[in-house]
């Protein structure tokens, strides 16, 4: 490569990062954030474990096509499966404010699960590797904290602004309008670079799902934290999704939802900013039993207590929300190849939305026949014994590949810091 090309190619993956925040804040900029769960509860009728048995459908699909379709991200491009994601996920959103009756709604459900699908791992990925090809592989940490907190960030905004738009117009409306919200980052995706990584890309499609596949399998370090990491997945945002039938159970109006809704988001922004410092002070292995432990607490808290001043525990789930994906996201990607980066992280996705598929309607079940107090004292002591369980065997595997590698133990193969202050954009 010539110095003209090399300068053209180092500038193509600068402006990726930059395209990348946009792509985050706009699939993420969703005005239908604070009020989905009233929406379907109101205007559609529907119970708490109507609602979550969507939820199983939605999620196995993902499990069924996860990996599937990172592997088509790291055969056929991470940019062409970014754009299929949006398109797809803009397109349910719509649906999904028009949909009239059950089927329609699982109908949307549907595409909005395939839609993710194909986001899920290629956006980590394409960040991961554009920073690696331009130098830049030790900013991972910084850089997916950033995107990370602006796509709190934008969550956050749309959660100030949705709710106030149903109180004063329609529930359906702002979901109507986040569908517009969500195309525009087609276009965004479709002027991205795509990195040029490694060996394999000729490989057979099914010849890549297995070696994805195998690899988390036959390293147990990467197998438990893989799982631990679903399980965190599942354990933060289910509690998270009875947060507005608990706050309309304590009186709280459709204009307010977004006002108490919004400080769970925002100490998820501060979490993920503060994710190398968190680690640093407490210690990797610490950090990651605090973890669950956090989120049990926080849940058994709603529970001992059906009182609105028991509401900051919320605060312990979003806070956990924030920062679990960048601490673990850079623990994985150093242990993966470039070539297998998206399957694997697609991997990790495939196991969280696995809990999820039985979690979500296992939950609604628990809420409309015992309430939302048992649902809290449920999920929380399952999440300190599971979330606990898993560590201890991730931490064994970890010891033992440790001693297998003489002590070695490679600096890059524990979390980047954060080296300087950053704010929730570039």
């Amino acid at each position: 490569m010539n110095l003209i090309d090399r300068v053209r190619e180092d500038l193509a993956l600068d402006a990726n990062i930059r395209k990348l925040y946009l792509y985050r804040f706009l699939m993420n900029f969703q005005l239908w954030w604070p009020i989905w769960v009233v929406y379907l509860l109101r205007d559609r009728g529907l119970s708490l474990t109507q609602i979550t048995l969507l939820d199983t459908p939605f999620f196995l699909l993902i499990v069924l096509s996860e990996v599937p379709t990172g592997a088509i991200a790291d055969r056929f491009g991470r940019r062409v499966s970014l754009m299929l994601g949006s398109g797809l996920f803009a397109v349910a959103v719509f649906v999904f404010g028009l949909a009239d009756s059950y089927v329609v709604i699982l109908i949307s459900y549907t595409a909005w699960g395939l839609g993710q699908t194909f986001q899920s791992g290629a956006d980590a990925a394409i960040l991961y590797d554009s920073l690696k090809l331009a130098g830049r592989e030790d900013e991972f940490q910084k850089v997916n904290s950033r995107l990370w907190a602006l796509t709190s960030f934008a969550v956050l905004l749309a959660i100030l602004i949705g709710a106030p738009i149903a109180a004063w117009t329609s529930l359906s409306l702002p979901i109507l309008l986040s569908a517009g919200i969500a195309m525009m980052a087609v276009p965004v995706a479709f002027t991205l670079h795509e990195p040029k990584v490694g060996a394999g890309e000729h490989e057979d499609y099914l010849q890549m799902v297995r070696e994805g596949v195998g690899q988390v399998w036959r390293r147990p370090v990467l197998r438990y934290i893989v799982v631990y990491s679903g399980v965190l997945m599942a354990s933060t945002f289910t509690p998270l999704i009875f947060m507005q039938p608990y706050l309309q159970h304590h009186g709280v109006g459709t204009g307010a939802l977004g006002l108490w809704q919004a400080p769970v988001r925002a100490v998820g922004i501060v979490s993920a900013l503060a994710a190398y410092q968190f680690v640093s002070r407490a210690g990797q292995r610490q950090a990651f039993f605090a973890l669950p432990v956090t989120l049990g607490v926080s849940a058994v808290l709603l529970a001992g207590v059906d009182r609105m001043f028991m509401y900051p525990a919320f605060l312990g789930i979003g806070f956990v929300a924030g920062i679990q994906n960048p601490v673990l996201a850079t623990y994985i990607n150093h242990r993966i190849p470039s070539e297998r980066r998206a399957t694997i992280l697609s991997v990790q996705s495939v196991i969280g939305n696995f809990i999820f598929a039985g979690s979500q309607p296992f939950g609604g079940f628990i809420a409309d026949e015992w309430g939302l107090r048992t649902l809290f004292l449920v999920f929380g002591v399952i999440t300190i014994v599971v979330g606990t369980g898993v560590l201890i065997l991730w931490s064994r595997a970890e010891a033992d590949e440790t001693a297998g590698s003489g002590g070695d133990v490679r600096a890059d193969a524990l979390p980047e810091p954060l080296r300087e202050p950053v704010a929730a954009s570039s």
